[in-house]
């Protein structure tokens, strides 16, 4: 490596990945969800991201234009300062032809072109709205008239007022006008046309229905939903409770959905309903086509219901890819919107859209962001009613209270582990994320999901679970590996037993070997191990081997007692063997554990707890010197448990344990250079999750480092989640200098290494980025300038050098200048000491005198 490879400039930027977000999905209130839409050529479907608009051609099915928030400095304000929501999008709302406006939940109109490159200064309006409020929808007349509708939290915690407002824009000014209340609303829907509004509210405890006329500005009717509902007044809560609502264009009819699966059709005129049956679980979403003619549903099955109403015949869409959650009519008829909620994942909100074509039900864009699996809860986001209570679901009882429940453990939850794990393919560059029994492939230089395949057995994967299913426990995948030439994948699974049974808590281990061929879209699994290390031994660490062995096709295994397997394929059975194995020599368990393989392929470090094994590759024992000398040593103790290893070149592995990052130089046995961590990572992560946040550049031999901290200043009551920040250090290989620093506004989940120059990584909004020196023109727009390195990186790092009596305190942190991360700069002028300082003086104390002693301390210290 040459000298000015060193002085190579990283920088930080935020350049792929996202979630979807449906902005009404988190108010209850709402039986439309989905704000996704189409341009009115109908050429183009826009869906929205957290980070970003998408649009998509209807015809290709491709991405023609992402507009990143970050690209703008007010939107990057507005979404990613101030945390604003998108409520709305509207096509109409603008004189302009090619703009797209967008509605924050906050009130603000922000213009925008969506054809052309982004403005820097997009024209941005501000509604004065009441503390509380919260825009909801705007609806749109063929006049080019507007109307706003706002929600705001009622008395009653469950119940919403509902506020409607003509809106009139001239110029820079903008005028609204109250035209209608309704207080104590529990779920509403408006029709597709945006001519009528139904909204389901408590009236002297009683629920009511009101259909209102939103350009006529009256009520069409209104009526006690017990007047309707005796048909099927049984005792049960969840067949009076409605889960969801639909009005056609017409006003002329009304569509209930219950929680116990019936749907009511009423005429609205006369109140005359009949009752539509197939749904086992709660309805969670209804629409009516255009014509009203069909009634759309959806619910726990996976499955898109078509009822004719004219004949009540039915027709299916069946193995969707999640539940359905949102269905709407758009294009005048021509196309179905849906929106699935992946309810298998308990710990983040994913969602999926799908834009079908209503002629022949095929599917003409999908789309959805990663899909981590992250080790706590994420983000609030309710998940939908059912009538039996799980962990997928609430119940009609506690809907109520759940979501409060949810954010207040949030809030307590200090020491949050949000880590995830992923793979990168060292061939193809894409990533893999384990996703409960599946595995979805990302690409991140085209920003989408390539392929997402079940490779866990399960019933989710076939068919929706509906009610008491919904407590059967599929597999998960817990981790994927590549092999170094890319060609095998392996994945590691649990299988859960069925409950209440004496053997409910023996988990069932599978080690799975999957190879493709190019032009294949699925994996083929060619071996399958079951309890690759015995019975109920979980395999606790796995490590691909270097191409120097069996041409890259073997990999090592760990298990949580101390014992290493090796397998390899075998050309001549054509299957995966083992080859090698050591029994567990430790008399305890430990999750800490850690492999690392040297290039040639001749030793094996091997970290179980807090003592680090070189073993010898060819005979699987302690390694001994051919030489006799005894010098070399096979075996350190360090100072607490070894979380992670990185064998950077052929003298170096850097050791990441709960206190310490160390570099030890094997040919010395000495560790080198040392920093304190443990200020900054204690109680970010569990136990041997640290990997997940260091990452090696096998070619340079460079590390990154991940430092998650939590903000206490910025934990406001209005907060529904803490706020975090990360910074990620770059080290050197034998971690004597310091590359770059880098501050991203939020929590890293998982970093890891591109195979390439460059580094990637994935935060707890499911954004991805990169710290690298190679960013294309397409991926330069999103970087962010103020994390990245300045120019002369000498001043830099001398300046860095100069900042003395760094504070400890992780919590108190107001900007990210004082992170109190500056000593941790690779400036070796001062002696670094620590813990493993003295490690090595230790280690033959018997017979020492005090001079002696006082000797070696000194040459420690000086």
């Amino acid at each position: 490596m040459t000298q000015a490879g060193v002085y190579q400039q990283y920088k930080l930027s935020v350049v792929s990945g996202g979630k979807i977000t449906l902005p009404r999905a988190s108010n209850p209130s709402h039986s439309s969800k989905g704000t996704a839409c189409l341009t009115a050529d109908l050429l183009n479907y826009i869906v929205p991201f957290n980070n970003q608009i998408k649009i998509y051609s209807t015809e290709t099915r491709q991405c023609v234009k992402t507009l990143k928030f970050s690209n703008s400095p007010q939107l990057s304000e507005i979404f990613e300062k101030e945390n604003a929501q998108l409520a709305d999008i509207s096509l109409k709302l603008s004189s302009e032809e090619n703009d797209l406006t967008l509605l924050t939940n906050d009130g603000r109109i922000i213009s925008l072109n969506y054809k052309g490159k982004l403005t820097s200064n997009p024209k941005i309006l501000r509604l004065n709205l009441e503390e509380g409020e919260s825009v909801s929808k705007i609806f749109e007349n063929s006049d080019n008239s507007f109307k706003i509708l706002t929600s705001q939290i009622g008395s009653h915690g469950s119940a919403f007022t509902y506020k409607i407002y003509d809106l009139q824009i001239k110029g820079d000014l903008v005028e609204t006008n109250l035209e209608y209340i309704l207080d104590d609303v529990i779920l509403s829907t408006w029709s597709n046309n945006s001519e009528f509004i139904a909204c389901l509210f408590q009236k002297s405890n009683q629920r009511h229905i009101q259909i209102y006329s939103i350009w006529d500005k009256q009520v069409v009717k209104e009526f006690s939903l017990k007047s309707i509902s005796t048909s099927h007044s049984a005792a049960s809560p969840s067949s009076r409770y409605v889960s969801s609502m639909a009005i056609d264009s017409s006003g002329t009819q009304l569509a209930l959905g219950f929680a116990s699966g019936v749907v009511n059709v009423l005429n609205v005129s006369d109140l005359q309903g009949r009752l539509l049956k197939w749904h086992i679980d709660s309805v969670l979403s209804l629409g009516f086509t255009d014509d009203g003619a069909y009634l759309l549903s959806g619910g726990w099955e996976k499955v898109l219901s078509f009822w004719q109403l004219s004949t009540n015949s039915q027709q299916f869409l069946p193995r969707l890819p999640g539940i359905v959650v949102d269905c709407q009519s758009l294009g005048g008829g021509k196309f179905y919107s849906l929106a699935l909620q992946m309810t298998q994942n308990l710990n983040s909100t994913d969602y999926q859209l799908i834009l079908l074509n209503a002629a022949d039900l095929t599917s003409k864009v999908s789309v959805n962001g990663p899909l981590p699996t992250f080790n706590s809860p994420v983000d609030i986001g309710s998940m939908p009613v059912s009538a039996v209570s799980t962990k997928a679901s609430t119940t009609v009882s506690t809907s109520s209270v759940s979501k409060k429940k949810q954010k207040n453990k949030l809030k307590k939850g200090t020491r949050q582990d949000f880590t995830t794990t992923a793979g990168v393919n060292p061939v193809t560059k894409q990533i893999f994320f384990p996703h409960a029994s599946a595995v979805q492939t990302y690409d991140f230089y085209k920003n989408e999901q390539v392929h997402y395949q079940y490779v866990a057995s399960g019933v989710n994967n076939t068919m929706g679970k509906v009610r008491f299913e919904l407590n059967i426990q599929d597999p998960v995948v817990l981790d994927v590996v590549f092999t170094k030439d890319g060609e095998w994948m392996i994945t590691y699974e649990v299988q859960f037993p069925p409950e209440n049974l004496l053997s409910s808590k023996d988990l069932g281990y599978d080690l799975k070997f999957w190879t493709k061929n190019d032009n294949e879209t699925d994996w083929s699994l060619i071996t399958k191990v079951i309890d690759p290390h015995g019975v109920n031994i979980p395999v606790t660490k796995i490590l691909p081997a270097p191409t120097t062995v069996n041409d890259a096709q073997g990999i090592l295994t760990a298990d949580n007692e101390g014992g290493l397997k090796y397998w390899e394929y075998d050309d001549y059975q054509k299957n995966w063997c083992l080859r090698k194995l050591t029994l567990p020599n430790f008399n305890h368990f430990s999750n800490s554990v850690s492999l690392a393989w040297s290039q040639d392929g001749s030793l094996i470090f091997h970290g179980f707890d807090d003592k680090l094994q070189i073993l010898d590759f060819e005979t699987f024992k302690n390694f001994e010197s051919s030489s006799g000398n005894s010098a070399i040593q096979n075996e350190f103790t360090l100072d607490s448990e070894i979380q992670a290893m990185r064998l950077v070149d052929d003298t170096n592995l850097v050791v990441a344990t709960r206190f310490t990052l160390s570099a030890i130089n094997l040919l010395k046995g000495t560790i080198v250079n040392s920093f304190d961590i443990y200020p900054f990572v204690n109680g970010v992560y569990k136990n041997g999750h640290l990997e997940r946040l260091i990452s090696c550049d096998e070619k340079t031999g460079r590390i990154a480092l991940v430092v998650n901290q939590r903000l206490k200043d910025a934990q406001h009551e209005d907060n529904d989640t803490p706020q975090y920040k990360a910074r990620v250090i770059v080290f050197e290989p034998s971690l004597s200098q310091r590359v770059g620093s880098f501050v991203h506004p939020n929590y890293i989940s998982w970093i890891g290494w591109n195979h390439d120059t460059d580094f990637i990584f994935l935060d707890i909004s499911s954004k991805l980025g990169i710290v690298g020196t190679t960013v294309n023109s397409e991926m330069l727009e999103g970087i962010n300038s103020e994390a990245s390195m300045e120019t002369n990186f000498s001043s830099q790092l001398q300046k860095l050098s100069q900042q003395q009596g760094a504070s400890a305190a992780v919590d108190d942190v107001d900007n990210e200048d004082d992170i109190a991360l500056d000593f941790i700069n690779g400036d070796n002028n001062n002696k670094v000491l620590n813990m493993n300082s003295f490690v090595g003086m230790f280690e033959n104390i018997q017979n020492v005198q005090m001079d002696t002693f006082f000797d070696c301390v000194m040459k420690v210290v000086t």
